[in-house]
């Protein structure tokens, strides 16, 4: 298994890696199609290669991203729980003697 900290890693890794790719994909498609002239107006509707090739592996690092998120929040939540769990010994009395305070007895009516 990886740890909680790698899984972090890939997550954010991946969803840097997605947003590229379609930053790409938009680019290449908006170039394709002439609309990057802001004079002219967008009229051909073109999708290049490079645009269905990064939104591919746009797609993949998404998918990878939800993946390592979601067992990363997994191993987190799992961590937490065990260390709620102690391995003490509560039937041996208290290791340090216990002094008694008047204020904390109850008033007896």
């Amino acid at each position: 298994m990886r740890s909680k900290w790698a899984l972090g890693a890939i997550a954010i890794t991946a969803i840097i890696v997605a947003a590229i790719s379609f930053a790409v994909v938009d680019i290449s498609t908006s170039a394709a199609s002439g609309c990057l002239d802001t004079r002219a107006p967008c009229t051909e509707r073109a999708t290049p290669e490079i645009a269905t090739v990064f939104a591919a592996i746009g797609g993949v690092a998404l998918l990878v991203a939800v993946v390592a998120a979601i067992t990363w929040i997994v191993r987190s939540l799992t961590t937490k729980r065990e260390v709620r769990q102690t391995d003490v010994d509560y039937s041996r009395g208290p290791s340090a003697r216990v002094r008694d305070d008047e204020d904390d007895e109850l008033p007896t009516p």
